[in-house]
Formats: structure tokens, C-alpha cells, sequence
């Protein structure tokens, strides 16, 4: 049955793709799910997505909508606040590894 929802393609790397598979079988649930949750989680810490009501965040919203009017230092600062988020992710992931 087609479904109106799209996929999207993910190749982790190898050490990514153990964890992924640590958590399908610990919770019970699908690599995929495990993918989604995950993706959700980041998106949610970034202040991109509200988990409670599924939906992407107002601060976000203003942000896309405005993006023809952002000058190079506000893009600038954005970028860098993503860097930062990739920087906590990778020193959690870690830890989590230990």
C-alpha cells in the first residue's frame, strides 16, 4: 500500500551503525524506529523540533521564512551554533562508547 510519507536513504558508519543496532535490540524496536528517534532527538536538542506535538519549532519557522533576508553574520553564527551542537553530539557519543 503506497504511503504518502518519503523515505530517506541512511548509510551509517560502522560504529554508528553497531549503536543503532545496541538500542534496536535493547528496546525492542526497528533499526528504523531507533533512526527516527534519534534524528528527532537531535533535531529537538537543536531547537529545530518540538517532540511533544511533532512539529518543527516557531524560533525555526522564523528562521526558514526570513532565510532570503539573513545577512552573512547571522548565517555565520547559525552555522556555528550547528558546529557546537555536532561538537556536544560527538563528545555524548562518546561517552556513551565508554
Amino acid at each position: 500500500m503506497p504511503t504518502k510519507k518519503k523515505r530517506v536513504g541512511f548509510i551509517p558508519r560502522e560504529e554508528v551503525m553497531k549503536i543503532i543496532n545496541k538500542l534496536s535490540i535493547e528496546n525492542n524496536l526497528s533499526n528504523s524506529k531507533i533512526t527516527s528517534i534519534l534524528v528527532e532527538e537531535a533535531l529537538s536538542n537543536r531547537g529545530m523540533f518540538n517532540k511533544k506535538n511533532g512539529k518543527a519549532t516557531q524560533s525555526y519557522l522564523k528562521i526558514e521564512d526570513n532565510s532570503d533576508d539573513l545577512s552573512e553574520g547571522h548565517v555565520d553564527l547559525q552555522t556555528y551554533k550547528k558546529f557546537l551542537s555536532f561538537l556536544k553530539f560527538q563528545e555524548m557519543m562518546e561517552e556513551y562508547n565508554k
